[in-house]
């Protein structure tokens, strides 16, 4: 049973049972005489729960400012780090993580400030994470089971990747936000959208209910340096529209990674185009780059070009690292996703703010 099936059974529940002991209070005649009464006794509870504060930031829902900016240490100009993974098993390697070092991956972000973002939320500048965070957008390429695996008993196997994240969330300060990008032909069929073909299509509506992004990784995994621009159009329109017809609900496909890194002669490819009546169209594509990604809210930032680190132990380790030692590059937030702040006095590093944001830019 998915995570929102438990929530709505819960609260319904709940529901029928105040119901009913309302019922027997009135019959009992525990209920007050006067309708005003008990409109003043609700009024008086909400009152005192409100003013419980310990929780409540009072400054939330109020225009940023460059002193609130300026106390947070707010630098929303800054670098993220985008991670790259791929496999995972019992034996570490390139390109495969075991799930224990995976597990060290999270307890190390969550110990760094890191909390999660999906590759939409970074392109779009929907970043929206508690004040003094920095975003990490986590990405998974090649949709190997290792990633998602559903346990014979029809639960969620605790070793794989969305195990361990789900058990991040649960133990809070994490959000079940991270990119997946997925493949749809290829050999072995393990590949294909994690394998257990009978469970692909409930696998991948549950990860987008529970607010990951799937994204594509192509049909075939087709290096789009060395195919034909008809067999990439072709590919990159089917690979989207048979995501999203999987997911249904008017889910929209808007992420691509790049097999192997490689890029077409022309971003125009990626970003665009139409094949036998479908159309396609990306706003996010993901290379292999090995350096953080530019915030996207600076002249460095590139959405079609988007930089990724390896999901490895020197990698993440070495890129924390990196940007602990160089805070004035870190992406911080200031916990408003409807405004931008930074200091004035920026590394030259970061670029320059955007101009039309179509959003407030606070600098201090």
């Amino acid at each position: 049973m998915r995570r929102d099936k438990v929530f709505r059974f819960t609260m319904t529940t709940f529901a029928v049972g105040a119901f009913i002991g309302l019922i027997l209070g009135l019959a009992l005649g525990g209920g007050p005489a006067d309708p005003s009464e008990a409109q003043a006794q609700t009024q008086e509870t909400t009152l005192e729960e409100s003013t419980d504060s310990s929780n409540v930031d009072p400054t939330a829902g109020e225009p940023m400012t460059a002193e609130r900016a300026r106390a947070i240490g707010a630098n929303e100009l800054g670098q993220v780090l985008v991670l790259m993974y791929h496999h995972f098993d019992t034996g570490e390697s390139d390109w495969t993580r075991t799930p224990e070092n995976f597990r060290n991956d999270i307890a190390l972000l969550k110990a760094e400030g890191y909390y999660p973002v999906n590759i939409h939320d970074l392109v779009t500048g929907n970043i929206n994470i508690p004040a003094g965070k920095s975003p990490v957008a986590l990405t998974f390429d090649d949709s190997s089971p290792g990633q998602y695996r559903i346990l014979d008993d029809g639960t969620l196997d605790p070793d794989c990747a969305v195990g361990i994240m789900e058990a991040a969330v649960d133990e809070g300060d994490w959000a079940s936000r991270a990119t997946f990008f997925v493949l749809l032909d290829v050999t072995p069929k393990e590949r294909v959208l994690w394998g257990q073909p009978d469970l692909k299509q409930g696998k991948l509506i549950d990860l987008i209910d529970w607010g990951y992004e799937v994204g594509s990784h192509t049909v075939t995994h087709l290096n789009l340096a060395d195919a034909s621009e008809a067999e990439s159009v072709k590919q990159l329109a089917q690979s989207q529209a048979t995501i999203e017809e999987l997911a249904g609900g008017g889910y929209q496909v808007t992420s691509l990674a790049l097999p192997f890194g490689e890029y077409p002669d022309s971003d125009d490819i990626l970003a665009s185009g139409e094949h036998e009546g479908v159309n396609y169209k990306y706003t996010a594509a993901c290379s292999i780059a090995l350096r953080v990604c530019p915030s996207p809210f600076s002249t460095k930032f590139e959405p079609l070009h988007i930089p990724r680190i390896r999901g490895s132990q020197n990698f993440v380790v070495d890129a924390i690292k990196s940007l602990k030692d160089r805070p004035e590059l870190r992406y911080i937030s200031d916990g408003d996703p409807n405004a931008v702040s930074a200091p004035k006095d920026l590394a030259a590093d970061l670029g320059q703010v955007i101009e039309g944001l179509g959003r407030p830019v606070v600098l201090y």
